[in-house]
Order: structure tokens, then C-alpha cells, then sequence
């Protein structure tokens, strides 16, 4: 048997509350006045495919992720490795003068 519920109050029926005990009589009249209605199960909401995409995305958010924090890691050891690289330029710099030999007093051009 199919279940009722109240639209307005009837009663000892308040709004929302399943009518229960009335002849089948009572039950068309006050169906067709408007007052109750049959009780239908809330409907499933239709898979759209918005589930599988939300997953789909979060599963490519963590792959983001992943992949900035790795170039985070890389970025910081190469601007490690640049600072080390200039201190050993700037280091080779400074030898580089005391290390050059005196060139010879005589021009390039000149011939024996």
C-alpha cells in the first residue's frame, strides 16, 4: 500500500508526517484536494561522470604536487651548487694573477 504525507496540517496530521488509519475514501479526497500526496523515495542522483572526473582530478592535483615539490628539491640543491661554483671562480680569480708569468720585454712584432 502506498504511503501518504500531509502538505498541510489535517487533524492530528502535521506537515511532513506520514497519514496513517484513513479509509480509501478519505485517502482520494484529500489527494485530490491537494492536502496529502503519495510518498515517493528520494531519487539517486544520476552519475554524470562528475565523481570519476573529481577523482580524476585530485589524483592529477597529487601528481602536481609531487612534481612541484621534486623541482622544489632540485632548485634548491642547483642554487646550492651555484654558490659553491662562484666561490671556486671568484677563489681561481684571485690565484689567477699571481700565477701569470711576466711576459717578455720585447715586443711581439720584432724578429731575430
Amino acid at each position: 500500500m502506498p504511503k501518504y504525507i500531509a502538505k498541510q496540517s489535517i487533524g492530528h496530521f502535521r506537515p511532513g508526517q506520514e497519514i496513517e488509519g484513513l479509509e480509501a475514501k478519505q485517502l482520494q479526497a484529500l489527494l485530490a484536494s491537494g492536502a496529502i500526496e503519495e510518498y515517493q523515495e528520494p531519487e539517486e542522483p544520476k552519475a554524470d561522470g562528475a565523481a570519476a572526473r573529481l577523482a580524476e582530478l585530485e589524483k592529477a592535483n597529487a601528481e602536481l604536487m609531487k612534481a612541484n615539490t621534486d623541482l622544489e628539491v632540485a632548485k634548491v640543491k642547483a642554487e646550492k651548487e651555484v654558490t659553491e661554483l662562484k666561490a671556486k671562480v671568484a677563489e681561481l680569480e684571485k690565484a689567477k694573477p699571481a700565477a701569470k708569468p711576466k711576459a717578455d720585454s720585447k715586443p711581439a712584432d720584432e724578429t731575430k
